[in-house]
Formats: C-alpha cells, sequence, structure tokens
C-alpha cells in the first residue's frame, strides 16, 4: 500500500490561481479547481478524418470475397421467380389457346 501512495506522491494536481475573467466571489471557487487531467480538447474536423475512403478502399476485396455466399441466396430468388413468371405465362398461354374459337 505505501509504494501505491509513493507512486502517486510526484503526480499531485497542480492548483493554478484564481482566474481574473470571473464575479470576485466565485474567484476563490475557480482556484479550487483543477484543469482537466488526460483529457483530449484537440480534435480532428470532419473534413480532415476522410470516413469514407478506407471503406472504398476496401470494398472490392470485401465484395470479391462476400460474393459467393451472397450469390446462393440472389441466384436462388431470381430463379425462383423467372420460374413462377415463365410458368404462369406458360398456363395463361395454354388457357388462351384452349378458349381459341
Amino acid at each position: 500500500m505505501s509504494g501505491m501512495m509513493r507512486a502517486f506522491s510526484r503526480s499531485r494536481a497542480v492548483m493554478g490561481p484564481g482566474r481574473a475573467d470571473v464575479e470576485l466571489a466565485m474567484s476563490k471557487w475557480w482556484t479550487k479547481k483543477r484543469p482537466a487531467e488526460g483529457q483530449i480538447t484537440r480534435t480532428v474536423s470532419a473534413h480532415e478524418q476522410h470516413p469514407v475512403g478506407p471503406w472504398l478502399k476496401t470494398f472490392p476485396k470485401k465484395v470479391i470475397e462476400r460474393a459467393p455466399s451472397y450469390m446462393i441466396w440472389v441466384g436462388g430468388t431470381l430463379a425462383l421467380s423467372y420460374a413462377v413468371v415463365a410458368d404462369a405465362q406458360a398456363k395463361t398461354d395454354a388457357m388462351d389457346y384452349a378458349h381459341r374459337p
């Protein structure tokens, strides 16, 4: 436990001077507030991040890798739909031929 106390003995928070841009009644309160430790205050603009660029670079590779698993469902659905439409058209043609005078 004492080793733990010694580890943090040199990392005490630094108390800054009171702020001059606040009212006199609040200046003492602001002297007790310590600055944020380890808080990131600088951010990158959304225009500098290029959020879509890495996705566009890896998109063709992912499509080629995943296409076989998706083609089974897409191909099966298209084949079934075509078969149903072709069968319906054939039955309609047969019915039209049967009712021909």
